[in-house]
């Protein structure tokens, strides 16, 4: 008992500093702008510890008036309290689901086009494989993932229209309650090459905590059914304190089915099944997993919009070819596309 007891109050006391080193990094950022190298061991360690406690009001504290932004594009069809609704579902369930968002000759075009940008194998679990710059070949994968930039993903045209579409980037503010930054743009296929769920593919459930709150919206460019790795989300586990220290505590790992089962009702796992063209719009600090593909494939692409920079150092996104439309954006909504420079 007593060995047992030892660990967890170094756990305990490591994380009670932590958080006081965070709330004056955070102020810090506030005052001056900039955060140290640091910050974001601290936020993890803080994490571990309060369970997000801290990360709301700091976020408030750090982020931007919000802005201006018509309800225009993708989801420029649903009214505003149709988008109220689903931001109150989004912050209750820490998920929710809008079909048909892209039409099928989109994701057909975005399809034939991932064949056609450049990427990289991902190795796998045991150190499998080698990191491989290629093109993808969907009749014959190499890895059970094959990874995409973002600098290549938002110089394409098509990825465009949905990068700089001011209805989503409406409906990030709606969630985040401040101006929203782009700070991800990503899309990969999950393949069968492997027989069983590799936790480098982010196969196994997880946790994100790179910054102090966030959201990411999942685009199916594929029809998603229950052997082709559907996305998978713990309802409400979101929420500060929303998963166990038992499993917080274990770090920033990648956990088991059978751990994760044990903490949660069965009723709260959600497994996406969706058309090409569906948006799984989720608060992803929730334990959330895509799983193993059985048959077949899937291709997703994602958009993560952060309420502050604090956190992990966020990567520039180079930005090669862009069209009038796009160049309006960026001078519009400066703020919002800081991470994104245009190549000269």
């Amino acid at each position: 008992m007593k060995n047992s007891i030892i660990p967890n109050f170094k756990l305990a006391l490591r994380g009670f500093l932590s958080a006081l080193v965070l709330v004056l990094q955070i102020v810090k950022m506030k005052l001056t702008g900039r955060q140290s190298n640091n910050s974001y061991t601290y936020l993890l360690e803080s994490f571990y510890l309060f369970g997000g406690s801290l990360n709301l009001m700091a976020a408030k504290m750090l982020g931007k008036r919000k802005l201006d932004i018509p309800n225009t594009g993708l989801l420029g069809k649903y009214s505003p309290a149709e988008l109220d609704r689903a931001a109150s579902e989004l912050k209750s369930e820490g998920y929710v689901v809008f079909e048909s968002v892209l039409s099928p000759e989109m994701c057909q075009t975005i399809l034939e086009e991932s064949e056609k940008i450049p990427g990289k194998t991902r190795i796998m679990d045991n150190g499998i494989g080698v990191i491989e710059e290629k093109f993808f070949n969907r009749s014959s994968p190499t890895s059970v993932r094959f990874d995409y930039s973002g600098s290549n993903l938002i110089s394409n045209k098509t990825l465009q229209r949905i990068v700089f579409d001011e209805s989503i980037l409406s409906f990030a503010q709606r969630y985040l309650g401040v101006a929203p930054i782009l700070d991800l743009v990503a899309m990969w296929w999950h393949t069968t090459y492997a027989k069983s769920p590799d936790k480098e593919a982010a196969q196994w459930f997880h946790f994100d905590m790179d910054h102090l709150k966030w959201i990411k919206f999942f685009f199916y460019i594929t029809d998603v059914d229950k052997n082709t790795g559907p996305h998978t989300f713990v309802a409400r586990s979101h929420k500060s304190l929303g998963i166990p220290f038992k499993l917080r505590s274990r770090g920033y790992v990648r956990l088991a089915d059978e751990e994760v089962s044990a903490s949660y009702n069965a009723e709260l796992f959600k497994e996406f099944i969706g058309k090409r063209g569906t948006l799984i719009v989720e608060d992803t600090r929730g334990l959330h997993k895509g799983k193993h593909c059985i048959s077949g494939d899937r291709l997703l692409f994602q958009l993560e919009f952060t309420a502050s920079t604090f956190g992990a150092p966020i990567e520039q996104l180079v930005i090669s070819r862009q069209s009038s439309e796009v160049q309006a954006l960026l001078q519009k909504y400066p703020y919002t596309y800081q991470v994104v420079q245009v190549a000269d």
